[in-house]
């Protein structure tokens, strides 16, 4: 046996971490330069690989950076029906309107 981790365990492992930061930040409410963030669901639907595309954008429900978030996003997809968060066209599942990740791109107007 070899303590060596392999490949597809931390690939695993790590995904996993990510993708529970943005639901652990959902469920704080915080608020970071004015964002808050808003409660997402829908996490739990995703494949093992959504989760792992947002996490290599590492995509999170409160922006890090003012001015750059998922509303003001080229990306981004406006929620339908009153609904608390939308989409984006990079990745799958619930995208909070607050959040940011590294494929962010302005809006044209």
């Amino acid at each position: 046996m070899s303590d060596a981790v392999s490949r597809r365990r931390f690939l695993a492992a790590t995904a996993g971490a990510f993708a529970l930061s943005p639901v652990l930040a959902a469920c704080g409410g915080g608020d970071e330069g004015g964002v808050v963030a808003a409660n997402c669901e829908g996490y739990g639907a995703l494949t093992a690989a959504e989760l792992q595309q947002r996490a290599a954008l590492n995509y999170v429900d409160v922006t890090p950076i003012p001015g750059e978030m998922c509303s003001n996003c080229a990306f981004y997809e406006a929620p339908a029906g009153g609904a608390a968060c939308g989409g984006c066209q990079l990745f799958a599942g619930p995208v909070a309107p607050g959040g940011y990740c590294t494929g962010w791109a302005a809006a044209t107007a």
